[in-house]
């Protein structure tokens, strides 16, 4: 599908900033598997925004918790089949967007185990990015020993969105030990909006210059609400990073990772916040 120049660029101050070739990391895309799209006619519509504001792939993740999976084969088995089924109506209504196959997997004890059995995959099934969730509440005491041992295994974990976390809201620097210890992170592409509330995108843009965060996703759900868009966020990375840093973040570092090649970003660098005047 070829888009009008207004649909493929984004004006930013006196720039002109293509954003063609994004990757989308995390979407839940497949209806009716959890609380994203509910129907194939929500997937191609959600489909249909993603190509109409530049984005060529999509890694679809449907909740999983590896705590409550009884058939974790089967389950992954359903996840590459409704992928495969979703690409021929994507193909079929002239959409080009490739579609792959993931998780977003809750965090539990012995990650490694449930994919090394086959239980749960990476990110776009090709190796070793994994795409893991904290509770929005806390951060688990073994979390920190379960990332070191994925990282130890091979795997590189992608901590989902961790600016909506309240731990990290209270002091982003709590990330530091996960990153250090191999892990990668992803803002969402809403918080940095200022959709999920001003906390998250406060701590999104703290995240992403401090290099404490390294990839910009969507976690599209709907075409309604929390759509499947990466432009808008990269239009104010680009403001606060960088043009070439902000393209890193929505287009090459995710490409990378869908694809199961090695990444290189950043060592994180403290936050330090700033002292108010009356203290």
């Amino acid at each position: 599908m070829i888009l009008p120049p207004d649909e493929k660029s984004v004006n930013l101050g006196d720039s002109h900033l293509s954003i063609e070739g994004l990757v989308d990391i995390h979407v839940h895309i497949l209806p009716g598997l959890d609380d994203g799209a509910k129907t194939r006619d929500d997937a191609i519509a959600m489909t249909a925004i993603a190509a109409k504001h530049g984005t060529s792939r999509i890694v679809a993740t449907p909740h999983v918790d590896p705590l409550r999976l009884r058939h974790g084969s089967r389950q992954v088995k359903t996840i590459k089949e409704e992928v495969d089924s979703l690409k021929e109506s994507i193909a079929s209504c002239g959409l080009s967007v490739q579609v792959m196959p993931g998780m977003e997997i809750a965090i539990a004890p012995d990650l490694v185990g449930y994919l090394d059995r086959g239980e749960v995959i990476p990110v776009a099934d090709a190796g070793k990015y994994v795409l893991v969730e904290f509770p929005f509440q806390m951060i688990p005491s073994y979390a920190e020993e379960e990332i070191f041992n994925m990282a130890a295994n091979g795997y590189i974990p992608i901590i989902a969105h961790p600016e909506r976390n309240a731990s990290v809201i209270h002091n982003p620097n709590v990330l530091i030990p996960f990153l250090k210890a191999g892990a990668l992170a992803h803002v969402n592409a809403d918080s940095l909006t200022g959709r999920e509330g001003q906390r998250p995108r406060k701590t999104a843009e703290i995240l992403l210059s401090h290099g404490l965060a390294h990839i910009i996703a969507s976690d599209g759900h709907s075409s309604t609400s929390r759509r499947p868009r990466l432009d808008l966020a990269f239009e104010i990375a680009a403001g606060l990073m960088g043009e070439d840093e902000a393209l890193k973040t929505v287009r090459d570092t995710p490409l990378a990772i869908a694809l199961g090649e090695d990444v290189s970003v950043p060592e994180p660098e403290e936050y330090k916040a700033r002292r108010k005047w009356w203290l």
